[in-house]
């Protein structure tokens, strides 16, 4: 992985106005931590805010991300999901079934782009400033399937979430050696405290989030780029984006996440948008 965004990185994008957000069906009966033993399968529209994000290899190959649509024309991903070339992506919006996306095209029910702008954090590595952000061609059209997700904002900033449940949304493997699921799959896991998590990951505070190991149910390879929430209110926030944790899952280790608070301000600058 690269440590540094190249020219493509230079924030020349229209300003994007976040509208539409606030429509979720989503209710803390849904994200009951009782109800869930190694994830669960999400239902139609459940998610609205999740995007498919493929990076296109070649030779019909993919690495796989997920990542959250953020306002009609950006995507909050990871940024080892952006960070290495080439920098073309198919991203999918409105279907939790990934068995209608191609290498390069996509039959289903929502809606699919291709881009190459790729935006990486300037102070990108694989542990610390892993983010990313993807432009797309055209407004994503929003409707019942496809919404925005709030993020937590500058209020937040002191917030540590440390004992709330928290849920992970991906595609990504469901066990060590499968492949992936190609349904959308959720688990909700506690938040544990930073100093605690620092006892198995050297993390920074204002940059890192971390959710509680050995409830077998966690973020695997796959899922990467995508969100990290909690309920507020019953709206759905994001507070972490997938970043890292152990090879095995479920894992015995914390998972890892950018905490959205800790990079809100590039955010911004970066998309014009203000949260």
């Amino acid at each position: 992985m690269i440590g540094k965004s190249n020219s493509s990185s230079k924030y020349d994008r229209p300003n994007c106005n976040v509208t539409g957000a606030g429509y979720f069906p989503v209710t803390e009966e849904d994200l009951n931590p009782d109800r869930i033993v190694g994830g669960m399968y999400a239902r139609r529209n459940q998610f609205p805010f999740m995007a498919v994000v493929h990076r296109l290899l070649g030779r019909g190959m993919i690495s796989q991300c997920g990542g959250t649509i953020i306002s009609h024309r950006w995507v909050l991903t990871a940024g080892h999901c952006v960070a290495d070339q080439p920098r073309q992506f198919l991203v999918v919006f409105g279907d939790i079934d990934k068995s209608r996306v191609g290498y390069n095209f996509y039959q289903g029910p929502g809606t699919s782009m291709m881009t190459d702008s790729g935006f990486l954090h300037p102070h990108f590595s694989p542990t610390i400033n892993d983010v990313g952000l993807l432009y797309m061609p055209r407004d994503i059209p929003f409707g019942e399937a496809i919404q925005p997700i709030h993020l937590a904002g500058k209020d937040d900033t002191y917030e540590s979430f440390n004992g709330r449940m928290g849920t992970v949304i991906g595609w990504g493997k469901d066990r060590s050696k499968s492949t992936g699921t190609r349904r959308l799959k959720y688990a909700t896991i506690p938040i544990i405290s930073n100093s605690k998590c620092s006892m198995t990951w050297g993390i920074t505070s204002n940059k890192h989030i971390c959710t509680a190991a050995g409830y077998k149910k966690d973020a695997c390879q796959g899922d990467s780029g995508g969100p990290l929430i909690v309920l507020e209110d019953g709206v759905p926030v994001q507070i972490g984006i997938v970043s890292y944790g152990d090879a095995s899952c479920p894992s015995s280790k914390p998972g890892v996440f950018s905490r959205v608070t800790g990079y809100i301000d590039w955010i911004q600058e970066a998309t014009g948008i203000r949260f």
